[in-house]
């Protein structure tokens, strides 16, 4: 018996998973652990799935306190069986007369347990160390035998070796992640045969994704803290990017390549371009390396992080000459670009898990994530602007169509000559503000602070206290009431939508300028 495509449809994660008689089938001390909504825990969608078949053995591989194997025994005509190579069931979850408990490495022999894995609709997957490789052994093992079941698994996310070695590997279009009712650490649901079902696949939205990786540790400015952030740092952070299944643009030097290759998973070998040249090979870097320098040291110097040396802040430059080329030779048709840092993980993993929800959107203007507000009184007074390095948006993540991001990464590097002409020059999120206040039409924004550059995308999801301690906050102070507004409206939106929440210090804060925002609109 197969659990059918038309129970696994959006509609089931927001409704189906709500099973009032959950709680009446669990008892002992542990109740209280199931008391977890779908999202938080994953129990509710276990016991859900259950009830998708009848007269069934279902697979339980990860007892450890057996709370998995009790969701998963709710529909008490199935039987469960479930692994563990140690005994750390309470007593009374053992009275549950449709659980088999097994004291024994299943993956010591998985040839002996074959016909028992590949009977069942159903199995569910949570094993420690939660490092991937026996995750994807199992996977492999159902995969060549032809399993036409559903695989369970837990952890996906929270774990780096889980979506390096595992998730990562596996095609798009069989897998599916429903961490939104299941498990906050990530759930997913594996197929082994394409189902109708919203995937995490990025083929089909139209966009070409642009990333980059040079190693700086080379340039003759590298500083020890370049160097101690050196080439395996940045590839070790790499993998959420290099294997995003989508059209995907990689710029790298000769160096570097192999081990981006080597990342970049088989299956998307057809979509994915690689643009090799050394770093010095962009227009005049060598020359404009030496007048940066000279800028910040003797023209009209100040004190800078030691890691944003000269040539730094030409690597961040040189996103907008790689769009730009990407745009003209277009290798996969598309009709929005993004440009997302090669090493976005570390900015938190919830920007990988949102990126589908991101790109959907299709976004024709210049959007990026609108972090601090910087008013136009200050980017005209142009020394003390760069003083101190404030940059009100962040350059980590930003999409476009072709039209407008091409435009709008004309006018960053055209800002950008002009202040290296005029003796200045500290980043590239600092030219985002001058372009802004000079073309504003080509610009939408979202709001958020660094690390929900694309968390954010859609609606706040975390750290909404940010765009109301910093944006909202600022916006207001210096009269933009317009962009205030619109701040406030995206932040009460998520609210709505209970995407994220307040504090009610926090709340009374948005409420008041919000209002303040209305009356001066209205006048």
């Amino acid at each position: 018996m197969q659990i059918q495509p038309e129970h696994l449809t959006a509609e089931w994660m927001q409704s189906q998973v709500q099973l009032g008689p959950l709680k009446s089938h669990i008892f002992g001390p542990d109740q209280a652990e199931f008391e977890g909504p779908p999202g938080r825990e994953h129990y509710w969608l276990l016991a859900y799935l259950s009830t998708l078949v009848n007269h069934s053995t279902l697979i339980d591989l990860g007892t450890h306190r057996g709370r998995s194997a009790l969701s998963l025994s709710y529909n008490e005509t199935n039987v469960v069986h479930t692994f563990d190579i140690e005994d750390r069931i309470p007593a009374e979850f053992k009275q549950k007369p449709n659980i088999r408990y097994r004291l024994e490495n299943i993956f010591d022999n998985l040839e002996a347990y074959k016909e028992l894995l590949l009977q069942s609709p159903l199995i569910f997957l949570d094993i420690d160390p939660h490092e991937g490789p026996m995750e994807y052994q199992l996977y492999e093992f159902l995969r060549d035998n032809h399993y036409t079941g559903l695989l369970v698994c837990d952890d996906v996310w929270h774990f780096k070796g889980m979506r390096n070695h595992f998730w990562y590997q596996i095609p798009a279009e069989y897998r599916y992640d429903v961490t939104a009712v299941g498990h906050w650490s990530g759930t997913a649901i594996i197929s082994f045969r394409t189902l109708p079902l919203p995937n995490m696949s990025l083929m089909d939205t139209g966009y070409t994704l642009v990333t980059a990786y040079f190693n700086l540790a080379k340039c003759p400015d590298a500083s020890a803290q370049i160097k101690e952030r050196n080439q395996e740092y940045y590839l070790s952070h790499a993998h959420s990017t290099l294997t995003l299944p989508c059209s995907l643009v990689v710029f790298c030097d000769a160096e570097s390549y192999d081990q981006l290759y080597a990342i970049r998973p088989d299956w998307l070998r057809s979509k994915t371009h690689y643009v090799i040249r050394e770093f010095d090979d962009f227009p005049n870097f060598g020359m404009l390396r030496n007048k940066i320098i000279e800028n910040r040291t003797v023209v009209h110097p100040y004190h800078f992080d030691p890691r944003n040396t000269a040539s730094y802040y030409l690597f961040c430059m040189s996103r907008y000459w790689m769009l730009r080329e990407t745009i003209e030779s277009n290798p996969f048709n598309s009709s929005h670009f993004a440009w997302i840092n090669v090493c976005i993980e570390r900015m938190g993993i919830p920007n990988v898990r949102y990126l589908k929800e991101a790109l959907s959107v299709r976004r024709d203007r210049f959007s990026t994530c609108y972090i601090d507000y910087v008013p136009p009184t200050l980017v005209n007074n142009t020394k003390e602007y760069f003083q101190f390095g404030r940059c009100g948006m962040c350059s980590g993540f930003f999409t476009g169509n072709a039209q407008n991001m091409f435009a709008v990464c004309g006018f960053i590097l055209d800002k950008f000559a002009q202040y290296v002409q005029e003796g200045f020059g500290h980043a590239d999120e600092q030219l985002y503000s001058p372009v802004y206040f000079e073309h504003p039409d080509l610009f939408e924004h979202y709001y958020g602070d660094y690390a929900q550059m694309i968390t954010n995308y859609v609606r706040i999801r975390e750290n909404a206290e940010a765009p109301v301690h910093n944006f909202i906050s600022h916006a207001f102070a210096h009269g933009n009431y317009a962009k205030c507004l619109e701040a406030c409206e995206f932040v009460i939106q998520s609210l709505k939508e209970r995407t994220c929440h307040l504090n009610e210090e926090y709340l009374k804060k948005l409420g008041h300028v919000y209002l303040m925002c209305k009356l001066r609109a209205n006048k």
